[in-house]
């Protein structure tokens, strides 16, 4: 199991926006304190679950969370091409976050984490209001679908899990 945390540093402060967990071909992606995550199953399966009630309600924090590709509508969610033996790079999810307020907006992450995406409010343009996380699988044999898809993302804006297959990439891209 592989689970990854991306935060956002302002000066010394980090704010956890993320966690990805990937467990064999299942990937979770999970907003802290929204009350709902979004998974990919191996059978190609993907949907939002309820986690119950969000710790505060009315207190979530200010992200919206897209399903990564189209698929066919099953049930509550959708079937999509599953990540064994993926021949091109895939979007699994996006998270837009605003950025605005982030003392108030998300909590302090003070853990220290093996794997963990610190993006650095400070290298970011001043006018920048929001971020967007994507969150892909990305075939070693096939890392220019990627980049053809996600053009121009800089490398510190960039993190990859590269020790699986096929490989997690997430980045940041400011708006």
């Amino acid at each position: 199991m592989i689970s990854v945390f991306i935060v956002i540093k302002d000066g010394t402060d980090r704010y956890y926006l993320l966690k990805v967990v990937r467990h064999g071909l299942d990937i979770y992606c999970i907003p802290p304190h929204l009350g709902v995550h979004y998974s990919l199953h191996e059978s190609g399966e993907a949907h939002f679950r309820s986690e119950g009630q969000a710790e505060d309600p009315g207190e979530e924090p200010p992200v919206a969370l897209v399903e990564g590709e189209a698929g066919t509508p099953i049930g509550r969610g959708i079937i999509r091409a599953p990540l064994g033996g993926l021949g091109r790079a895939s979007g699994i999810c996006t998270a837009i976050y605003s950025i605005d307020s982030l003392s108030h907006d998300f909590r302090k992450f003070n853990r220290s984490a093996k794997e963990c995406f610190v993006i650095d409010k400070d290298l970011l343009s001043k006018d920048t209001k929001l971020i967007e996380i994507g969150v892909w699988a990305v075939p070693a044999r096939n890392k220019v679908s990627f980049e053809f898809s996600n053009p121009k993302i800089p490398a510190h804006l960039l993190y990859k899990v590269a020790h699986c297959e096929p490989q997690v990439w997430i980045y940041a891209r400011p708006f």
